[in-house]
């Protein structure tokens, strides 16, 4: 069995089908289709079961698919340590973050990084915490900013932001005047939030069900600056964490900042990356750079 072999498989499971596993590999259909047959013909089972909608793993199938998976995380650390060794002041990392995480601090942290570490190239994808996440545990990152609380038995992290959450409104609207506003005074407000899927989402829901009421969502995104620019066309309010105020304020828009309390929500991210995972050397060197960065 060779590693081409293995991979073709796997990509078939991961697909679903052969035509789009040959559109991902480049290569043709019955291409794929030999390359699985010879390997059941060699391991003498049955890997895969074609039905009318979809293909089905035997036991056998997924023994192969579970080593495979392995297989390929073995050979990308491979090539990751290979290349750290070649190039031992180069290199590239991938994090994860939310769109709720302010341009501004993200760009002046950039700027300072690339100063100390020109030769390392830093790349954020947003999306997501359940989103990020997965992708964190495939391997396609290498460190993700997770909300607590962070499971400790599978991933090393270290603090990186805290703070209240914060409640957005028009200027115009009643509770513009109040220096700070309850959660039980939003039972009759229109709710723009973000979607499904990132952790604030879901401790809006709590808070307001928690108080026994179901919040009236006329919007879910994922783009803060977006639900910002409902705000201050005064079609609903927002909630979000500190860490966008700078920006908001420096946007000059029609809108009013005041914190939320009865309860005073605290919410805390970490930097995580998997436990036993290999740490390239640009991986390595930015969550160094985010520690000295925090204690500044």
């Amino acid at each position: 069995m060779e590693l081409k072999q293995l991979h073709y498989f796997s990509e078939v499971v991961n697909q679903g089908s052969f035509s789009k596993a040959a559109e991902v590999l480049y290569t043709s259909q019955p291409t794929i289709s030999n390359v699985i047959r010879d390997l059941e013909e060699e391991l003498d089972v049955k890997l895969l079961i074609r039905t009318t909608r979809k293909l089905e793993l035997t036991d056998a199938g997924k023994l192969l698919y579970q080593y495979g998976q392995r297989m390929h995380q073995i050979v990308k650390q491979f090539y990751q340590e290979l290349d750290d060794t070649k190039n031992s002041q180069k290199g590239y990392v991938k994090i994860g973050i939310f769109p709720m995480l302010g341009t501004k601090l993200l760009s002046k942290m950039i700027a300072k990084f690339h100063k100390l570490y020109p030769g390392i190239r830093v790349r954020f994808e947003e999306n997501s915490a359940a989103n990020l996440q997965k992708a964190l545990m495939k391997g396609d990152l290498d460190l993700v900013v997770m909300p607590y609380p962070i499971d400790q038995d599978v991933f090393e992290f270290f603090p990186f932001l805290k703070g209240d959450l914060r409640i957005l409104v028009h200027q115009s609207h009643p509770l513009a005047k109040k220096e700070s506003v309850k959660w039980g005074e939003l039972i009759n407000e229109n709710f723009i939030i973000f979607r499904e899927g990132f952790a604030i989402h879901d401790t809006i829901l709590k808070e307001c069900r928690r108080l026994g009421f179901e919040p009236d969502i006329i919007c879910e995104t994922s783009q803060w600056n977006f639900m910002i620019e409902l705000v201050s066309m005064n079609q609903g309010i927002t909630i979000l964490p500190e860490s966008n105020f700078n920006e908001i304020n420096h946007q000059h828009l029609q809108v009013s900042i005041s914190p939320l309390t009865e309860p005073q929500v605290t919410w805390q991210l970490g930097i995580a990356w998997k436990k036993d995972r290999y740490l390239s050397y640009a991986t390595k060197t930015w969550i160094e750079f985010l520690k000295k960065t925090q204690e500044e």
